[in-house]
């Protein structure tokens, strides 16, 4: 009867284990899976920024501060 009690608590044990590794497996994949992205769009942003002409860098900067006051607003 002990036996068998070990048995059944040692395969629950098991059981939890395997729960709990599968969790923390999903949660560090579901991580490098934002990084990815955010770093997808990092490199999206930055060839969109590499393609803009400008004429005169005072304007582009002149630009960037009215677009950040406008984006504070919101």
């Amino acid at each position: 009867m002990m036996i068998r009690l070990k048995i059944w608590l040692a395969a629950a044990g098991a059981f939890i284990v395997a729960l709990f590794a599968a969790y923390w497996n999903g949660r560090r994949d579901g991580k490098a899976n934002v990084e990815v992205r955010e770093l997808n769009e990092y490199i999206e942003t930055r060839k969109r920024v590499d393609q803009v002409d400008s004429d005169d860098a005072d304007s582009s900067r002149e630009w960037l501060r009215s677009r950040a006051e406008w984006e504070r607003d919101l």
